[in-house]
């Protein structure tokens, strides 16, 4: 009697904290059926991530985890969010006679004895919680949800596929029964069991095992009187069909898994075409010359708003253009052909504004892909384009607007073997190349002027636009921006951009540091863009209609609404007068600042497709980015065994003798750094990383394995661009602090993963107490013979090259006198202490405390400080740590503000304790002591932490002499064994 008592208890208390709501530290909590795109696609990433983790399936390029059944209408996907993020996820997924139900995959026959008798049964599929909120009861929460739903749903049995060690909570707590014995289920590698609740005597169960008068908790009511305010009572008063994707979205899931629709019969591929219209959308139906299949495919659609022939549509579409068109002006329109070169940021929303005006033919010419990086300002960039053809995607879209367009795609771009063909027919050009695409512009300007062809170029310069009107028998591409075939690339740049806009209003606004010519590199905006396609589309209708442009070369027209004026100036000799030839040198002085000196960035290979082979070209690209990481002293303590899909990155324990690498810190510092920089140069490949620390427990030396996965699209471009720029800035920072939402970003990058803690400070009187603790720990440094030996051996006082190829560890390893940012005098001081006897001498009268001070005044002239600590002591949390500092500087470098590490005051208090004060002298421990001890007040380290690097941080000119690399073939290895990677 007193056993069964104290059961009682116990299940009193557990069935109590079961449904205890744990949301405290949740935003916004909130319980509903996913119907927005967002929320589909973060909960089938959740579904992936905690699936992969389990290994219940194999890692994919798409990372997310779905089927046929999440994209019918007939499922409902729950979801529980906090604010934006999902949480917790769950799918209630309705039987159907053309697709049935994920359990017919292992228990066809049992499902199929239910049929027989008539009942109505619905699945529960794809339960999952994020790891950190097991203990919240969100999944209790979204079981009550989903049973509500099915009853009022009309289900009479619900069933469920678990694993065996499942199967007590669901008997216990939520009263299934089983349905069926265990048997494999080989999609998950795991058994499975099955289980049946039947809904019409559950709450007659649910009242006998629940409604007990002793029991605090009733889980009766729970469970069958639900009134949650964090579902909204509309998505569950019905049981009606959740409201479908967008056909954009669903040919986007499908392609990022594309084994789903193969893996279908015609009869349900039939069922998804009826849903949603893929032919309708599919890419090889936009890929040919005709568009017969897409107007196949809308015709019902316009039959039933009678909408069926060109005239009757065009009427209806475009009949509020009449006042500012006339019908006999929109019929010209209608047979006007442009011809636009370029889908990006101005060509495709040129094409749209175009189409929607009512022009009714078009040429176009694009080869690139879209990207996240084109989100900002390229019309037809979303997450359902990335890695699809920019003229594929664009087409669509106008075909979308007006079905009855004429179209001639150039998917290859404009060449000079396409011109003519590009240009034939063609009534009015409107430029959208890409502004750094000055050869083909000149060439296509000047033949369509031959032709007899107008030419309208309008770009986005700042907040402004700005444009140029060519006119046949006027003057040409040459005549105006005085170019020929002497001109040299970067002065074409320049004469296009002043020419373009004569009077530079957006000068005043633009921050030069985001502007490289040599780079390619410019800031630009989307709202720019818009203001640039409705200046072109108002002179294509001018032109089209006979009526007077704005503004013909050699006048030029920019709008800037930021500054709120309009320029319209006019240059007679265009580009060639005197004062333009002035203003174009001294753009050069402006704006080209010599190349800096060092390592530079090769070529990048071409974007592979998903699930192409990975070449040599692409793993010498990615291990070039590695040996692009930074390292103590430069000393590139790396090597690379290069495999079919993967690269080992190895350590050399004996490249770094400097007394800075106590416990090889510093060498797998550096092995992180060139870690992320392969995931960062992978990602801009379009390819999938997937790393791994310390694989081989034999061979301790090998850092990590990268294995890489082409998927087509490039991903985090802005900061694999930012790691061929990074580099460490001596020179004096401007005063100005490091805003808080950029350290706030730095955090969040170093803590990914949880790899890392930054901690920051960027108050004055904190760097200036900083600065003075830098003093004392440089103070050391100058005063140890050996750390002052081994900087004088890599400081390369030589110039390099003098006539011979920079190469070799002897050349390219170490720092160049210039790459310190010492100066005149600095170089001098640096060149007369070579020797320890001659530091030494300097010591000791004083002189040897200017390296201290100068670091000492950098510390206090910067913007901020950071202080970059592990989460762990073993070697592996060493090297997440590193790759943490490789993200936060190409952040700092992407958001353009310098950077320079301050090494000795962490190391060498690292060394401090992991030597012992035996490897000091009692007036260094003291420094060394005394400088943390004025440190610690702003970085508060927690305990289980362990501070690594400290770095200054803020605006600085660029560093005109980089540090070299080695070449990839001088750090290869090659292993002897057949490649498993």
């Amino acid at each position: 009697m007193g056993h069964d008592i104290d059961r009682r208890r116990t299940l009193r208390l557990r069935r109590t904290a079961l449904i205890e709501c744990k949301l405290g530290e949740m935003d916004r909590p909130a319980l509903k059926i996913a119907e927005t795109t967002d929320e589909y696609h973060k909960a089938f990433r959740l579904i992936y991530d905690e699936y992969c983790r389990m290994g219940y399936t194999q890692p994919h390029p798409s990372k997310m985890l779905y089927s046929v059944w999440g994209l019918i209408p007939s499922t409902s996907v729950f979801v529980f969010k906090s604010h934006l993020e999902v949480v917790s996820t769950m799918s209630h997924i309705m039987d159907s006679e053309l697709f049935g139900l994920p359990m017919d995959a292992v228990y066809k026959d049992k499902l199929d004895e239910l049929r027989a008798q008539g009942r109505k049964i619905a699945e529960i599929g794809a339960l999952v919680t994020q790891q950190k909120r097991r203990w919240s009861n969100l999944m209790i929460f979204l079981c009550r949800a989903v049973l509500q739903f099915a009853r009022l749903s009309g289900v009479t049995d619900l069933v469920i596929m678990v694993n065996p060690k499942h199967v007590r909570f669901y008997t216990r707590i939520l009263l299934f029964e089983l349905f069926a014995e265990e048997r494999p289920y080989d999609k998950v590698g795991a058994p499975a069991v099955a289980l049946r609740v039947n809904l019409e005597t559950s709450e007659a169960n649910l009242s006998l095992a629940y409604a007990e008068n002793d029991f605090g908790t009733n889980l009766h009511a729970f469970f069958t009187k639900f009134s949650d305010p964090l579902l909204p009572g509309e998505q569950m008063l019905s049981g009606k069909r959740r409201r479908q994707m967008d056909p954009y979205t669903v040919q986007f899931l499908l392609r990022q898994r594309p084994g789903i629709l193969q893996s279908l019969s015609p009869a349900q591929r039939g069922g998804l075409n009826e849903l949603y219209h893929l032919h309708a959308f599919s890419r090889t139906s936009l890929a040919g010359e005709s568009d017969d299949a897409f107007r196949e495919a809308v015709a019902p659609a316009l039959e039933q708003l009678c909408l069926d022939s060109r005239l009757d549509y065009a009427d209806c579409a475009f009949s509020r253009n009449l006042g500012l068109v006339d019908y006999a002006g929109q019929q010209k329109l209608w047979q006007t052909r442009v011809a636009i070169p370029g889908m990006g940021g101005v060509g495709g929303v040129h094409l749209i504004t175009l189409v929607r005006a009512g022009v009714g033919a078009f040429n176009l010419a694009d080869f690139d892909r879209y990207s996240p990086a084109n989100v900002n300002r390229q019309y037809g960039a979303d997450v359902n384009s990335f890695g699809r053809a920019k003229l594929d995607v664009m087409v669509e879209r106008a075909l979308a607007v007006n079905p009855f367009l004429h179209l001639r795609r150039f998917p290859q771009g404009v060449s000079t073997a396409t011109l003519d063909d590009f240009l034939e027919h063609t009534d009015i050009l409107v430029d959208g190349l890409d502004f750094f695409a000055q050869d083909i512009r000149r060439l296509l300007f000047n033949r369509a002027l031959e032709k007899g062809i107008p030419v309208i170029t309008v770009g986005p310069m700042g907040h402004s636009a700005a444009l140029l009107l060519f006119m046949p028998g006027g003057m040409n591409y040459d005549a105006y921006f005085g170019v020929t075939d002497s001109t040299g690339e970067t002065e074409r740049l320049i004469r296009f951009a002043l020419g373009l806009a004569p009077k530079g209003t957006h000068l005043r606004y633009m921050d030069r540091r985001f502007v490289d010519l040599r780079e390619g590199r410019g800031p630009s905006l989307g709202s720019a863009c818009q203001l640039c396609a409705g200046m072109a589309a108002t002179e294509v209708i001018k032109l089209a209609l006979g009526k007077k442009p704005l503004a013909v070369v050699p006048r030029s027209c920019q709008f800037d609404p930021y500054r709120g004026v309009l320029r319209r100036p006019m240059l007679f000799w265009g580009m060639n007068s005197p004062w333009r030839r002035f203003k174009v040198a001294a753009a050069e002085k402006l704006l080209l600042c010599p190349p800096r000196l060092g390592a530079t960035p090769p070529e990048k290979p071409d974007i592979p497709v998903a699930g192409a082979p990975v070449t040599a070209e692409h793993l010498r690209y990615i291990i070039r980015a590695g040996i692009q990481a930074p390292s103590g002293d430069n000393v590139q303590p790396w090597l690379f065994r290069p495999g079919k899909r993967h690269i080992d990155l190895l350590v050399n324990r004996k490249a770094d003798r400097s007394f800075f690498n106590g416990g090889q810190v510093a060498t797998l510092l550096s092995a992180g750094a060139a870690v992320q920089n392969m995931v960062y140069a992978a990602g801009a490949l379009g390819m999938r990383s997937t790393t791994r620390l310390f694989p081989d427990l034999v061979d301790e030396d090998v850092a990590a394995t990268l294995v890489v996965e082409p998927q087509g699209v490039p991903v985090r471009e802005n900061l694999e661009s930012a790691l061929w720029r990074r580099c460490t800035n001596r020179r004096l920072y401007a005063r100005k602090a490091v805003p808080p939402a950029v350290w706030e970003r730095l955090s969040s990058l170093a803590d990914e993963d949880e790899d890392a803690l930054l901690l920051h400070c960027s108050d004055p009187g904190g760097l200036k107490q900083l600065g003075h603790a830098v003093y004392c720990a440089d103070i050391v440094r100058v005063e140890r013979q050996d750390l002052h030996e081994h900087l004088m051996e890599m400081i390369r006082f030589e110039k390099p090259g003098n006539g011979r190829p920079i190469r070799g560890a002897a050349l390219c390893t170490g720092m160049p006198l210039k790459n310190l940012q010492a100066g005149f005098f600095g170089e001098l001081y640096l060149r007369a202490v070579r020797s320890w006897t001659a530091m030494r001498l300097a010591n000791r009268v004083g002189l040897g405390r200017m390296i201290p001070l100068f670091g000492a005044l950098s510390m206090i002239q910067s913007g901020g400080a950071g202080l970059l600590c592990a989460r762990g002591s073993d070697e592996a949390a060493v090297v997440k740590a590193g790759r943490a500092l490789q993200r936060i500087w190409c952040g700092l470098e992407y958001f353009g503000f310098a950077m320079q590490p301050m090494a000795a005051l962490t190391l060498l208090n690292l060394r401090l304790d992991l030597g012992g004060e035996q490897v000091f002298l009692p007036s260094h421990v003291r420094l060394l002591r005394k400088a943390w001890e004025l440190a610690g007040p702003f970085f508060p380290v927690p305990e289980d932490a362990v501070p690594l690097l400290m770095f200054r941080a803020g605006l600085a000119g660029p560093v005109r002499h980089g540090t070299y690399r080695q070449e990839v073939d001088d750090l290869l290895m090659w292993r002897n064994t057949s490649d498993s990677g």
